[in-house]
């Protein structure tokens, strides 16, 4: 994975260096630091292209920061401490190839085979740089998490069971729907249970990486950043 050039700043450099404002955001939107991660920081503009990132992938509406900055400061502050966890393993880093693969299937998608994908960008203010880091990100915590958590986790027999009894079952006829038999959907079973084991996993990962980092959010409600 390729850190973004602003990662390797200490926490004053890079308040600094945020000064300057980045380009592609509005222009009354000034760039603050609103959390600090270690020796890290996260800045209030990437909040803002995250959320024009999420807006982008789900063809959704960009309404701005608003009360969603702060669910979005925690899962950035978790993703910095996961992807600073990932350097420990470099040998599951993303290469260059395989985000211009995630890039070019996008354009084929979600965008007529590229043909509006440059319109897109424009509307969200973004630009496919964006989008590569963005790509490159996930793809490093996907494989982080399919790496560490899930190798040799596997859903026994009845723990299959309980879950088509008590959840899948009673779903299925809430919803009104057909109850498909067990033998139809237990592998799909067993992919929600390991899927769940390994979210604990790295949920207890990412107790111990808080425990271990100094970190310290300065975000207030409404999306703005407090001295």
């Amino acid at each position: 994975m390729r850190s973004r050039s602003t990662k390797g700043l200490s926490a004053v450099a890079m308040a600094i260096a945020s000064l300057l404002g980045p380009p592609g955001l509005e222009s009354e939107i000034v760039d603050r630091v609103v959390a600090i991660v270690g020796t890290e920081a996260v800045t209030l503009s990437e909040i803002d292209l995250e959320i024009r990132l999420e807006a982008l992938l789900n063809n959704s509406d960009f309404v701005g920061i608003g009360d969603r900055g702060e669910n979005v400061l925690r899962r950035l502050i978790d993703r910095r401490l996961i992807l600073q966890d990932l350097l420990l393993t470099p040998f599951l880093i993303v290469q260059e190839d395989e985000v211009e693969q995630q890039i070019e299937m996008l354009r084929a998608q979600r965008f007529l085979g590229g043909r509006d994908f440059e319109a897109a960008l424009l509307h969200y203010r973004l630009t496919e740089a964006d989008c590569r880091s963005f790509l490159d990100e996930q793809i490093s915590f996907e494989r982080y998490v399919s790496f560490r958590f899930k190798t040799g986790l596997d859903a026994g027999q009845p723990a299959i069971e309980a879950y088509y009894r008590d959840e899948y079952s009673r779903q299925q006829r809430a919803l009104g729907e057909a109850v498909a038999p067990l033998a139809a959907v237990s592998a799909a079973i067993a992919e929600v249970i390991v899927e769940r084991q390994a979210n604990e996993l790295l949920e207890e990962r990412l107790n111990v990486l808080r425990s271990l980092n100094r970190i310290e959010s300065r975000l207030s409600p409404g999306g703005r950043a407090n001295p």
